[in-house]
C-alpha cells in the first residue's frame, strides 16, 4: 500500500470513528435525560407514611410476632396452673415470666440478621431503623397484651385486686430491663446477636428466680419505692435507645452493626 493510499485510509477511518463517537454521545445524553425525568417523577410521588408502613410490616410480620407471643402466653398459663400456692407466691413469678415476652420478640427483630440480609435492609428506602421501630411497636403491643393477661389471671386466682400496683411494677421493670438490653446488644454486637440476646434474656429470668429465693424482702410493700425508682431508671435507658434510633433515622444511618 502506497503512502498516499495509507493516508487516505487512515483519514477515512478516523472520520468514521468521530461520527460513531458523536452518535454514542447523543445516545448517552438522551439516556441521562430519560433517567433524570424518571427520578423527577419518582420524587414527586407521595411518600408512604409511617402508619401505612407499620400496617405493611404487620401484614408481613404480624403472624410471626403475635404467634410467638401467643405461644409464650400459653406456656406461662400452663406453668401458672402447675405452681402450688400461686396466691401467696405470685409476686415471685411475675418478674420471671415477663422477660419471656421480650424473648419471643427477638426472632422477628433479628430476622434480617439471621438470614444475612441486614446489609440489603439497611439500604432500602425505609432503612433498617424504620423497619426495626415498626417491629418494636408491634412486639411491644403484643408484649403488653400478654403481660396484662398474665396479671389478670393471677388476680383471678387470688380473687382480689390488692397489690395490683406492685404486680404491675414486678411485670414492667424486668421487661424494660430485658428489652433495653436487647436493643443495646443489637446496636453494639457485630455477630451472633440472636444467640447473645436469647442467653441474656434467659439469664435475667434465672437471676430473678435466684433473687426471689435469696432476697424475698424486695417483694414486701416497703420495697415499692425501690421498684418505682428502677422503673424510671430503665424507662430512661429505654427512651434513650429509642431517641438514638430516631437520630440515626434523621441522619440516614442504620442502627447497629451490619454483618
Amino acid at each position: 500500500m502506497k503512502d498516499r493510499e495509507l493516508k487516505t485510509y487512515l483519514q477515512g477511518s478516523l472520520q468514521q470513528g468521530a461520527a460513531v463517537r458523536i452518535e454514542k454521545k447523543r445516545e448517552t445524553v438522551a439516556g441521562c435525560r430519560k433517567i433524570m425525568r424518571e427520578q423527577a417523577e419518582s420524587l414527586a410521588e407521595k411518600r408512604t407514611g409511617f402508619w401505612q408502613f407499620l400496617s405493611d410490616v404487620f401484614r408481613f410480620e404480624g403472624l410471626c410476632i403475635f404467634g410467638l407471643q401467643a405461644g409464650v402466653l400459653l406456656l406461662i398459663c400452663t406453668m401458672l396452673g402447675t405452681i402450688e400456692n400461686i396466691i401467696d407466691n405470685a409476686s415471685y413469678y411475675i418478674p420471671v415470666f415477663t422477660p419471656l415476652f421480650a424473648l419471643a420478640g427477638i426472632p422477628p427483630l433479628l430476622r434480617s440478621q439471621f438470614y444475612k440480609m441486614g446489609e440489603m435492609e439497611s439500604v432500602t428506602r425505609a432503612s433498617n431503623v424504620e423497619i426495626l421501630l415498626a417491629k418494636l411497636i408491634l412486639a411491644g403491643a403484643a408484649n403488653l397484651i400478654g403481660i396484662t393477661v398474665v396479671l389478670c389471671l393471677i388476680l383471678y386466682a387470688r380473687q382480689s385486686d390488692g397489690g395490683l400496683g406492685q404486680m404491675i411494677l414486678y411485670g414492667l421493670v424486668p421487661y424494660l430491663v430485658c428489652i433495653t438490653t436487647i436493643l443495646r446488644l443489637i446496636r453494639l454486637r457485630r455477630s451472633e446477636k440472636l444467640s447473645v440476646c436469647a442467653v441474656a434474656t434467659i439469664g435475667f429470668c434465672a437471676g430473678w428466680i435466684i433473687l426471689a429465693n435469696r432476697m424475698p424482702q424486695i417483694y414486701e410493700p416497703s420495697a415499692t419505692g425501690v421498684w418505682i425508682l428502677l422503673l424510671f431508671v430503665f424507662a430512661g435507658f429505654f427512651g434513650r435507645e429509642i431517641r438514638f434510633m430516631m437520630e440515626r433515622k434523621r441522619e440516614g444511618k442504620g442502627y447497629g452493626i451490619i454483618n
